[in-house]
C-alpha cells in the first residue's frame, strides 16, 4: 500500500488553537480491507476523517422544481469522521486529519495503517506551532445565511415540535461549524419565504402573523428561541431580518379561521405603509424590550434603489426611545448603480463579486464607508467563478477570502449555509442553480451528533485563517506587511467560462495551476512574514529587559 501527503506541511506553519488540516491518499494495488488510527495525539487534539463523495448535475436548471436534465458526476466533498471500527476496502481512499493545539511547539502527528495479515503501516507528518493566537472576533468578518426550517425537514421534526429542545438541538449542530470559523451573524425571517421559495424547502417567519379584523397580531416565540440560542454559542454581533421587501412582495398570515392567507402589498403603497406601521411598533417594542435593537437590521436581497429608500423612510418613524436611532439596514446589491447618498444610508453594504469594478475604485469605497462607522463586505453566488459549487476545484473557496481581501473589504457573505436539496448525501443537484450553491455543510446521518464539513468549507475557513493572520500582522506592524499588500494589489481573477448546460466553470485546467500558484506564493510570504515578525518580537523583548537592567 502507498500513503502520501497532499501538502507539503514543512512549508506551512499553524497557530495556536487553529485547526489545521492535512489530507493524505491512501492507495492499494488490489482491495485489501484495512483501518486507520492515529497515534501519540490526545482525542481533544484532532479529529480524523475519510472524505465521501456525493453526486450532482454539472449545470443549471430553469424550471422550479424540475432537476434539468443534464449529466451528472461524482464529487469528494462530505468529512466524515473516521472511528475504530470503520473499515476501507477502496483502492484509492482520500483522508483528513485535523489538528489542533493550544501551545507552541512542535508536533507529530503519526498515522497507523492497519491490514489484514499484513503489518500496520506506520507514517508522520511534523507540525510547527507558532506562539500566536487569532483574535476570538476575527478582523475579517463571515456571513452564512442559516435555514433552520431545512433542518427540520431532513430530521423528520413535525411542526408542532418546531424550536423545541430537539430541533434547537439539530440547529445547534449546523451552527457549531459557522461559529467555530467566526460567523457572527444571525440570520432570521420576519416574513413567510421572503426569497418566494428558490430553495427545497420553503422558509416560513419565525414570527408568526395573524389577522383578527383590520389589525395584525404577532408571535414572536420562535424569533425569540432562535435569536437566543445563536447569541448563547457565540452568534451575536448581527441579527438580519428577512425582509421589509420580500420577493414578489408578498406577505402571508394566518386568518381568524387559522387558515394561511397570501397577498400581494406593492411596495409604497398605503396598504404596504398601513401592514409595516403595525409591524414595526410591535417589533420595535419587543426588539427594545429584549434589549437587541442595537444588533438587528431590516435585511434587503438586490431590489431597487426607490424601494430601499422607501423602506429607509419608513425605519425613521420608528427610532429607539431612548437614543433615538433607527434600526440598521443591510442590503446586498450591485453598488454601481446607485448614488453615494443612498449608500450613506447602508449600515451593511454587501457587494456581488461579478460586481466589483475597479479595485481601487472598490477599495476607496470600503476606506470611506469604514470612516464613517459603515461596512463593506463582498458576497459570492450562482454564476461567480471562482466560487464554493461542487463542481468548483476546493482551492476556490480558499482563494476567494485573498481575493476579497483585496478588494479591502470587511468581509465575505454566502447565502447558503445548509439550504440542503433533499437528500444531499446521495445528491447535492438543485433545479435552478450550479449544484451545491446552496449548501457548505452536509446532514449527518443518525448515529452521529455533528453536521459534515464540505471540503469546499474546510478550505474555506483555511483562506479566511490565512486572511486573519494577515489583518493581524497588519494591525501590529504595517509596514512588516507592506510587500504582501502590493502583492495583493496586483490579484487576478483567473476567467470563467459557461459550460454546455449553463454552469460557470473554470475557462481552462490552466486556472487550477494558477491558483495552486497563488495560492502558494501568497501562504509562503505570509509565513516568511509571520516568522519576521516573531523575530523582531523576540528582539524587542531582548532589548527592553537590557534596558530594565541598566535601570535597575
Amino acid at each position: 500500500m502507498e500513503v502520501k501527503w497532499l501538502e507539503d506541511w514543512s512549508q506551512t506553519s499553524a497557530w495556536q488553537n487553529e485547526t489545521a488540516y492535512a489530507y493524505f491518499c491512501v492507495k492499494a494495488s488490489e482491495q485489501v480491507a484495512y483501518q486507520v488510527t492515529t497515534s501519540n495525539l490526545a482525542k481533544d487534539e484532532h479529529q480524523l476523517f475519510y472524505v465521501a463523495s456525493t453526486q450532482a448535475h454539472i449545470g443549471r436548471g430553469t424550471v422550479w422544481g424540475e432537476i434539468p436534465a443534464v449529466p451528472k458526476e461524482t464529487y469528494q466533498d462530505l468529512l466524515r469522521p473516521v472511528d475504530k471500527e470503520t473499515v476501507f476496502t477502496e483502492t484509492s481512499q482520500l483522508f483528513c486529519l485535523a489538528t489542533t493545539f493550544k501551545k507552541a511547539g512542535e508536533y507529530q502527528r503519526t498515522i497507523v495503517l492497519k491490514c489484514q495479515n499484513n503489518p500496520e503501516i506506520v507514517f508522520s507528518l511534523n507540525q510547527q506551532v507558532l506562539p500566536l493566537s487569532l483574535p476570538e472576533r476575527k478582523a475579517f468578518s463571515l456571513e452564512l445565511w442559516q435555514y433552520p426550517f431545512a433542518v427540520a425537514r431532513y430530521y423528520q421534526i413535525p411542526r408542532e415540535e418546531l424550536f423545541q429542545m430537539k430541533h434547537l438541538e439539530k440547529i445547534q449542530e449546523s451552527l457549531r461549524p459557522y461559529q467555530e470559523a467566526g460567523g457572527e451573524t444571525i440570520v432570521a425571517t420576519i416574513v413567510h419565504d421572503p426569497w418566494n421559495h428558490q430553495t427545497y424547502d420553503a422558509y416560513p417567519s419565525l414570527i408568526q402573523w395573524k389577522k383578527q379584523a383590520d389589525q395584525f397580531v404577532f408571535d414572536f416565540t420562535w424569533f425569540d428561541r432562535y435569536v437566543t440560542l445563536n447569541l448563547e454559542m457565540g452568534i451575536q454581533q448581527k441579527i438580519k431580518c428577512f425582509s421589509l421587501l420580500p420577493w414578489a412582495d408578498k406577505i402571508a398570515y394566518y386568518d381568524e379561521k387559522n387558515e394561511q392567507q397570501i397577498r400581494t402589498y406593492p411596495v409604497g403603497s398605503k396598504k404596504w405603509q398601513d401592514l409595516w406601521r403595525q409591524f414595526l411598533t410591535a417589533f420595535t417594542q419587543h426588539l427594545e424590550g429584549k434589549n437587541w435593537f442595537d444588533r438587528t437590521y431590516i435585511a434587503i436581497d438586490e431590489r431597487p434603489a426607490e424601494e430601499i429608500q422607501a423602506v429607509i423612510d419608513l425605519l425613521a418613524e420608528f427610532p429607539h426611545q431612548k437614543t433615538g436611532e433607527r434600526l440598521k439596514i443591510s442590503c446586498a446589491m450591485d453598488y454601481q448603480s446607485f448614488d453615494e447618498q443612498l449608500l450613506d444610508q447602508i449600515d451593511d453594504l454587501a457587494i456581488g463579486q461579478s460586481h466589483l469594478g475597479q479595485r481601487e475604485h472598490f477599495q476607496k469605497m470600503c476606506q470611506r464607508r469604514r470612516e464613517k462607522g459603515l461596512f463593506t463586505s463582498i458576497y459570492n453566488c450562482v454564476g461567480d467563478y471562482p466560487a464554493m459549487f461542487l463542481a468548483s476545484h476546493p482551492l476556490e473557496s480558499r482563494w476567494l477570502p485573498w481575493y476579497y481581501l483585496s478588494y479591502e473589504s470587511d468581509g465575505f457573505l454566502r447565502w447558503a449555509l445548509d439550504a440542503w436539496p433533499k437528500d444531499p448525501l446521495q445528491d447535492g443537484s438543485h433545479w435552478y442553480w450550479e449544484s451545491g450553491d446552496p449548501f457548505l455543510i452536509y446532514p449527518h446521518q443518525k448515529n452521529e451528533q455533528a453536521a459534515y464539513l464540505s471540503v469546499r468549507f474546510q478550505q474555506l475557513i483555511r483562506g479566511l485563517n490565512d486572511v486573519n493572520k494577515y489583518l493581524y500582522l497588519k494591525n501590529k506592524n504595517a509596514r512588516l506587511v507592506k510587500p504582501l499588500t502590493s502583492d495583493l494589489n496586483e490579484l487576478v481573477s483567473p476567467p470563467g467560462a459557461t459550460n454546455t448546460y449553463g454552469a460557470r466553470v473554470a475557462q481552462s485546467t490552466k486556472n487550477e495551476e494558477q491558483l495552486a500558484k497563488m495560492l502558494q506564493q501568497l501562504t509562503r510570504h505570509l509565513q516568511r512574514l509571520t516568522q519576521q515578525y516573531l523575530k523582531e518580537q523576540e528582539e524587542n523583548d531582548e532589548t527592553k529587559s537590557i534596558n530594565s537592567g541598566y535601570t535597575k
